[in-house]
């Protein structure tokens, strides 16, 4: 009989992100030894799983009594300064807890509280950390509360902090671990002809677009009342709900549509012509049409072969 691999064991229930999976089994592995967890910094793209892997490895760490430990998932866009943090939730929820704190979007931290912590997670070999802040001192205990950051835009973080923290990234999802979450989240479906395959080309690059389009299936067999999901269905399903070749958007369709039409253009005159600031087209669209190798940037935003292949579908 084969024994499950360490990955496998801390997280059954997750696809993909195999690298990690290794590095974040080592100091499960590490911690049920020594009770020490580095302070973790979880780097990715929307979507990748993040928040999920971090609250399975929280689902991994134990208190002296042999109980899991307290998860407390924190939005930095929420903490306004030192005051509220160590006032209204180090004191009330963390100090002389055994807990896990996520430290979600850090790169939001007030910067006051960047300041503290720069402080705090200056702790070398020590596991003891004093800080003063406003004639109070506060004790962190590092084999009592475990510390996880995490955020899409690394380049964001105050660069000393970044430097105390240990990094784990994230990588996209593959078309094959794509179909296997959406298959994960349909238990019940029954998909017929390659239609999961067919399923997996229509979704982006991240674990989330997966739920959702599985969300979607879910709702779609429920209205029919049948559990059996066919090509023919999925191509209903498209018509329905406006899904595109590629998950593309139909912002990107137009993108797509203005270049092979002009050839080339400018920033500014995408913008002008698609109706969207320079800003929303660079952040929520611009990025997955170069990821996919659909438009290229070379001074002026151009159509590539695979892009008008895609166009002539669309």
């Amino acid at each position: 009989m084969k024994t499950m691999s360490k990955k496998h064991k801390y997280f059954p229930n997750l696809v993909g992100q195999e690298n990690v999976k290794k590095k974040l089994s080592f100091y499960l592995d590490a911690f049920h030894k020594t009770s020490d967890c580095p302070f973790l910094n979880l780097i990715g793209a929307k979507g990748l799983g993040k928040t999920e892997f971090a609250k399975a490895f929280a689902k991994n760490l134990y208190n002296r009594d042999g109980d899991k430990r307290t998860f407390l998932e924190l939005n930095c866009s929420t903490i306004k300064n030192n005051e509220q943090f160590f006032e209204q939730i180090f004191l009330p929820l963390i100090a002389d807890n055994e807990i896990t704190i996520l430290f979600d979007e850090c790169h939001a931290l007030p910067t006051d509280l960047t300041m503290a912590f720069l402080t705090i997670f200056n702790s070398e070999k020590n596991h003891r950390k004093s800080f003063t802040w406003n004639e109070m001192e506060f004790e962190f205990n590092f084999k009592h509360q475990t510390f996880i950051f995490a955020t899409t835009e690394s380049d964001k973080i105050f660069p000393p902090l970044k430097d105390r923290l240990t990094t784990v990234d994230f990588e996209p999802y593959s078309q094959s671990e794509l179909a296997q979450i959406i298959k994960l989240c349909t238990p019940d479906i029954l998909y017929i002809n390659n239609s999961l395959q067919k399923v997996a080309t229509t979704v982006r690059n991240n674990a989330r677009s997966a739920v959702k389009r599985a969300k979607e299936i879910t709702l779609y067999c429920g209205a029919k009342g049948s559990n059996a999901f066919g090509l023919n269905h999925f191509t209903d399903l498209c018509d329905q709900v406006g899904i595109l070749p590629h998950g593309i958007s139909f912002t990107e369709k137009q993108i797509l549509q203005v270049l092979n039409t002009c050839g080339s253009a400018t920033l500014t005159g995408l913008a002008a012509k698609i109706g969207l600031s320079k800003t929303a087209l660079q952040r929520d669209h611009e990025m997955y049409l170069l990821n996919k190798n659909f438009i290229e940037i070379d001074g002026k935003r151009k159509i590539t072969a695979q892009g008008t292949k895609v166009c002539k579908v669309l």
